[in-house]
């Protein structure tokens, strides 16, 4: 939507195809990051500190990040936009594509068929069924998360609900009784101390939660990155078991006055993260995550889609303006979108991610606890995608410099091993392209 709203300030005629329903699930941007979009009053609900669990111990406390809850993302649009909801009868192979949806199209020359005939020159799309993908890359990971938006009893209690919990990797879905998780003393945990039994073979995830006010508490388990995808119902039942753990009651009736305490909404979310670039030599172009602007080490990817619209339409309209070929305008798009500095930064992200998914709960809090011990600009231009190549290999340096022994071997160890090592080596040194068909 915000692609087609800037291309219409272009001054060009915009048909949006799919359809026009509001983006329901819960999802935290930096509000910082969302106020330098003009966006801040998009946003539903602002934290002023966000906190992380990575032990027993509250490991990470900043008074001096924002964190906001996406509410619903508003622009005025201009006459110029069409709205086609309805799916189209015929399908043939062609050279443009509309935006979004599991839309199938025939295209005639330079005709897009719907209920009518709509004239268009060049198309773009969000869902990425019609797009050509480089070979040789690493395969696709995923980020899966299992929440409740409820009403519950002892969230108050058991985390400050003053402030965002960003990420809680503590393991209290296995080997505690209900409630006990309140009481538990730093190294004190059944599974050997901070709970570590039995979990070097287990995918690691953490709670992740925003106070909504009241009793409203949104909740979501979530498993950063993995190879497989870790299933809904595995991350299902560790949500209900690390809530039993901390005493957190989600649906439960009060006998005295017969009144039930609802779930208000139900959220799976499935994002595939890493695997191949867009080719960039094909006539059709792409945003969003059929673009793979997805973070592949973090799963974020609003924030970046927003920031480079503009520079999208900005490239759209130019080259249409100087008369170029669908060709032209697609090529015109895509070395926008995809230059030599963002393919080196994404081959760096994606190491990243490889590096994640190879790693068990406890070389994950080590990781972590490395992480945010980086000086704020680091590590938050890492989350934002907002490093230069080259200020990314300052924060693998400091990293580097940062971590224990164990993050150290396994950073080598990766670097060494991993197949992606020759892509990671030859953009951040050589530049070649990862979009050379």
């Amino acid at each position: 939507m915000d692609l087609a709203a800037q291309l219409a300030e272009k001054g060009l005629k915009v048909g949006l195809v799919g359809p026009d329903g509001p983006f329901v699930n819960n999802y935290g941007v930096w509000v910082d990051e969302f106020k330098a979009l003009g966006m801040g009053g998009t946003l539903e609900r602002e934290f002023s500190e966000t906190f992380c669990y990575f032990q027993e111990k509250k490991e990470v406390g900043s008074s001096g990040e924002a964190l906001g809850m996406g509410g619903t993302l508003e622009r005025e649009f201009s006459e110029t936009f069409c709205y086609f909801q309805e799916k189209k009868e015929v399908c043939s192979s062609g050279d443009v594509l509309g935006m979004g949806g599991t839309l199938e199209q025939k295209f005639s020359q330079t005709f897009c068929y719907f209920q009518e005939k709509k004239e268009t020159r060049v198309g773009r799309q969000a869902a990425g069924r019609f797009l050509r993908y480089e070979d040789g890359a690493p395969t696709v990971a995923a980020q899966t998360a299992y929440g409740i938006e409820a009403e519950v009893q002892g969230y108050h209690e058991a985390y400050d609900s003053s402030s965002m919990l960003f990420m809680d990797y503590r393991r209290h879905h296995s080997g505690l009784w209900d409630g006990a998780a309140r009481h538990l003393e730093p190294g004190l945990h059944p599974n050997a101390g901070e709970g570590l039994w039995g979990s070097s073979e287990e995918v690691p995830s953490f709670l992740y939660a925003m106070p909504l006010g009241g009793n409203r508490v949104f909740l979501e388990e979530t498993c950063l990155v993995a190879k497989p995808a870790l299933p809904f119902a595995v991350l299902k039942r560790r949500l209900e078991r690390r809530l039993a753990a901390m005493n957190v009651k989600v649906n439960k009736v009060h006998e005295e006055e017969w009144s039930y305490i609802p779930v208000h909404e139900e959220e799976w979310s499935y994002i595939p993260v890493g695997g191949p670039l867009p080719v960039g030599d094909q006539p059709c172009t792409a945003f969003g995550a059929a673009a793979n602007l997805v973070h592949p080490a973090t799963g974020f990817s609003v924030s970046r889609s927003l920031r480079q619209a503009p520079e999208f339409a900005a490239a759209a309209a130019a080259a249409l303006a100087a008369g170029g070929s669908l060709q032209q305008v697609s090529s015109a798009v895509w070395q926008q979108l995809w230059s030599k500095e963002r393919r080196q930064q994404a081959a760096f992200h994606v190491f990243g991610m490889e590096l994640l998914t190879q790693l068990d709960l406890a070389a994950t809090n080590d990781f972590f606890k490395t992480f945010f011990a980086l000086p704020d600009y680091y590590w938050r231009g890492f989350l934002g995608s907002n490093l230069s190549s080259v200020q990314l290999l300052v924060f693998a340096f400091l990293t580097f410099l940062y971590a224990p022994v164990g993050i150290k071997a396994k950073l080598v160890s990766h670097l060494i091993t991993v197949g992606i090592k020759a892509k990671l080596v030859s953009h951040l040194i050589t530049g070649v392209a990862l979009l050379t068909p």
